[in-house]
């Protein structure tokens, strides 16, 4: 007799759309938030930006979307979840606290979908939909960051004439923003170099 019970999401139980995702049966939900994740930490990661965390501070509109996209998807993903693991106990035998702020229980859950993710690439090809930008696009990409950073000298040479508190806290922004986009451009520049051919 063949077992026709219905194959469920690991992580939030649905038998709706489910296929294997990384080695484990998952929804489509769960595989969309999964991907949506990968993709973002890629982007980060190939221009040499900050990783993916709670701020969605972002130098461009593009890792913007990506940093936003993350951060929703993982909300969801910790919204969703029906599988938690069993509670760890103390060494002195007590049951650990089960109670945790929300904000370090969301942090944990990325934490443990990003490790996921990590150990999932490292043995697998790269994802098919997620391509590596051509010349072009880093060119296109450097060059609205120089318009950006054009921008910030400006003001920057505005706030500087200011005086009093305001002047200084304005001052001290644009200066943390120049240098953001200058870290940026510079790991476009490393990105360029490493499409160069050999």
């Amino acid at each position: 007799m063949t077992d026709v019970t219905p194959v469920k999401c690991v992580w939030c139980s649905s038998d709706q759309d489910v296929a294997e995702f990384r080695n484990e049966p998952r929804c489509g939900r769960c595989r969309a938030a999964e991907q949506a994740i990968s993709e973002a930490r890629e982007f980060v990661g190939f221009y040499g930006l900050r990783p993916l965390g709670g701020s969605v501070e972002s130098d461009d509109d593009e890792e913007r979307e990506h940093r936003v996209a993350a951060r929703e998807a993982s909300a969801e993903l910790t919204r969703i979840r029906t599988h938690r693991p069993p509670r760890r106990t103390s060494r002195s035998g007590q049951r650990a606290p089960a109670a945790r702020p929300a904000s370090t229980a969301a942090k944990a859950e990325a934490k443990a979908a990003a490790g996921k993710t990590q150990t999932a690439r490292s043995g697998a090809a790269r994802p098919a939909d997620v391509s590596r930008p051509d010349h072009d696009e880093l060119a296109s990409r450097a060059q609205r960051l120089l318009a950006q950073l054009t921008d910030i000298e400006e003001r920057l040479a505005v706030a500087q004439k200011e005086s009093g508190l305001s002047g200084k806290a304005k001052v001290s922004d644009l200066t943390a923003k120049r240098e953001s986009v200058l870290r940026t451009l510079a790991a476009l520049e490393k990105a360029k170099r490493a499409l160069a051919p050999a």
